[in-house]
């Protein structure tokens, strides 16, 4: 027999844990979600919180955290730590004249994101500069 919803939410019916497998859906609302579910703006029931975590992965950022308490539900989204700055590195191994918007592009933040990367590669000595903005090209520093 699945949970019912006793207007606690979700905190008192299902786990985090739980959340992160297929789980049953207990709407907080029942009425809202059949309206959403009947509006197709709602393909699935109990799918949101796996879609999260798989976007999540597609994107290559951490899965959330979800937490709960008082009946509610908390998301906690976190920045990939370092993983901007090795896929600029794979993409300048790829083509050494790859250019900022096509760093921004093809990892999916934005140019002030890359600048910032960039600069700290160069701090760290990862990464080099060879000749000018224009006509110049990216070295990646073996070691």
């Amino acid at each position: 027999m699945a949970p019912k919803n006793d207007g606690t939410g979700v905190a008192d019916q299902l786990t985090v844990d739980q959340l992160k497998t297929n789980h049953p859906s207990i709407p907080y609302n029942p009425d809202i979600a059949t309206t959403f579910f009947r509006a197709g703006l709602i393909e699935a029931w109990g799918r949101g919180t796996l879609k999260i975590i798989e976007e999540c992965q597609k994107t290559g950022i951490p899965s959330p955290e979800f937490s709960s308490d008082s009946g509610g539900l908390g998301i906690e989204f976190r920045r990939s730590s370092g993983k901007t700055s090795g896929k600029i590195l794979a993409l300048v191994k790829e083509d050494k004249f790859v250019t900022i918007p096509e760093l921004s592009k093809s990892i999916g933040v934005t140019e002030r994101t890359i600048e910032r990367n960039l600069k700290k590669l160069q701090q760290e000595k990862r990464l080099k500069r060879v000749g000018g903005a224009k006509g110049g090209y990216w070295k990646v520093m073996e070691g």
